[in-house]
């Protein structure tokens, strides 16, 4: 799971379907800040692949040559044990005997009932997803978004100084990153007697397509990169703090950074995840505080996906 929350759904009505999708939607999005993303099929689809999804919706009653539960049966023949809610008008308990006949294992009944059926699977939606909040899989999923947001960077820093670059703008990178970099490798040096300090940073002589690829142009840099963008283009950006740098210092590199550091510990029967950091108040990851994280996330892709980038 990322940060889209993945549906397959089979279903023929598609009026139906549409009926109660703003519901789930608001279940996937308001309520755990996931985004949410559908694909609906009428029948199975050969070659198909169901290994990305975190659910799937199946009504039990597909006109196809194929019933929900013997497309489940395949589906699970084929090794994949993805959570599964089967939904019926027949009621709960037609479904049920149909899965105990065919040993399905891993599945959820539901009704086709339009609050039943909403109140079963916003319990499913709260399921699989408590499955991934733990300490590795939140980690994970923090740090493949963060290096998503990290090649998005990239590429709007290649569009302006690279694609659509000039000496103007290569001159104000080298102002305000290159001499930055200089100066703090600078600063780490000590002086002696044979060096005088007046050494450059061999990024002065490499082109800046190639400078934005290196390990060495991490985050941080990215994003004063940006900054210098938004300012120089003067893109409308409404900042928390005194500009667009700080803001994702705060949202994202250090969000990063903390939960790099966490250690699992249990409150009020919960685990969480906190930091501890010397003369400051502790730091606590909880279901809250990955909501936040995750709507941060979504905030600055959309923001370099639909205004940098577009």
């Amino acid at each position: 799971m990322k940060l889209k929350y993945k549906i397959l759904w089979f279903d023929n009505e598609p009026d139906w379907v549409g009926s109660i999708e703003d519901d789930i939607r608001e279940i996937v999005e308001d309520e755990y800040c996931f985004i949410y993303d559908k694909e609906l099929r009428e029948k199975d689809e050969p070659k198909a692949s169901y290994n990305n999804y975190d659910l799937i919706l199946m009504d039990l009653n597909l006109e196809d040559e194929k019933t929900g539960d013997k497309l489940i049966q395949n589906i699970r023949n084929l090794d994949i044990y993805t959570d599964v809610l089967f939904y019926s008008a027949d009621g709960i308990s037609t479904i049920k005997k149909k899965a105990q006949t065919l040993g399905l294992e891993g599945v959820y009944f539901s009704g086709r009932d339009k609050d039943a059926f909403i109140a079963k699977l916003r319990k499913v939606i709260s399921s699989t997803i408590n499955k991934v909040q733990d300490l590795n899989n939140i980690r994970g999923l923090v740090m493949a978004e963060v290096s998503e947001l990290d090649i998005l960077m990239e590429k709007v820093i290649s569009k302006y100084f690279v694609e659509n670059g000039n000496d103007d703008k290569i001159k104000k990178f080298n102002q305000h990153i290159i001499r930055d970099v200089e100066q703090s490798t600078k600063r780490k040096l000590v002086r002696s007697n044979s060096c005088d300090k007046q050494c450059s940073h061999k990024w002065k002589d490499m082109p800046i397509e190639k400078i934005i690829h290196l390990l060495d142009f991490d985050s941080s840099k990215k994003a004063q990169t940006i900054n210098i963008i938004i300012n120089n283009e003067h893109i409308d950006y409404a900042a928390k703090n005194a500009n667009f740098y700080e803001d994702y210092k705060v949202d994202i590199i250090d969000m990063r950074n903390n939960l790099a550091h966490c250690i699992s510990e249990l409150k009020d029967g919960n685990e969480v995840l906190k930091l501890k950091k010397k003369d400051a108040e502790d730091i606590v990851f909880d279901s809250d505080m990955f909501k936040s994280v995750r709507l941060n996330i979504q905030k600055y892709h959309t923001f370099f996906s639909t205004r940098l980038l577009a």
